[in-house]
């Protein structure tokens, strides 16, 4: 009897070797306009319970210093996924290769037993009216057509770009939160058969409010 009590300890003990592993999960969260560390997001690991309608629970929790440094290491017997809370700003998500590929905008997989080196990108808000003014217009046929970029690559993926305005336009725009950053176009103007070059820019920093006159 003992015997076998002892070899269900070993098995317990082996099994728990097997299916329980460490997890590490380290890097930083950062503004990648700046490159500065944000300072106070929480990075956690969660795992999944319940069944059909699942959520999640947090197995441990990290907060980022002043570089936006952060480490998470658990001895853990689930398949976590970590994610990152940084508040009010706009959240660009996990990435391995210097910001070019997110691997998601909110939750990473983890592996058991492996050290994950990744940071999560994430750009402050400001607040930024844009303006389009057709200010010397000779007739319906006068065109704009700006192709636009942002300091975050991408950005401008889920809309038309270039973005064209036609006729005698005169569009005033909402005010609206916006990442910081640098907001630039360049295009043509064509008016009475005249095609023109058109570019200009505009930097938003964090908090910060303006309006932007883009007049042809």
């Amino acid at each position: 009897m003992r015997a076998l009590f002892a070899l269900g300890i070993i098995l317990s003990m082996a099994s728990c070797t097997k299916f329980g592993k460490n997890v590490t999960v380290k890097g930083r969260v950062m503004n990648p306009v700046t490159g500065a560390g944000i300072e106070g997001a929480e990075v956690k690991l969660l795992k999944v319970v319940g069944g059909y309608d699942s959520n999640y629970k947090t197995i441990k929790s990290a907060t980022t210093d002043a570089s936006g440094n952060f480490e998470l290491d658990k001895y853990t017997w689930s398949s976590p996924v970590a994610r990152c809370e940084t508040g009010d700003i706009y959240r660009l998500g996990w990435t391995k290769d210097g910001g070019q590929t997110f691997i998601d905008n909110f939750e990473l997989e983890v592996k058991k037993g492996r050290t994950i080196n990744v940071d999560f990108y994430a750009v402050p808000y400001g607040n930024l009216q844009i303006n389009i003014n057709n200010n010397s217009c000779f007739d319906s046929n006068d065109e704009l057509k700006i192709y636009r970029t942002h300091s975050i690559p991408g950005f401008y993926n889920n809309v038309p770009n270039p973005a064209i305005y036609l006729g005698c336009l005169n569009q005033t725009g909402n005010m609206n939160k916006a990442p910081m950053g640098w907001y630039k176009y360049n295009g043509t103007v064509t008016k009475n058969g005249i095609v023109t070059s058109k570019r200009d820019s505009i930097y938003l920093n964090e908090g910060e409010t303006k309006i932007w006159n883009i007049n042809y």
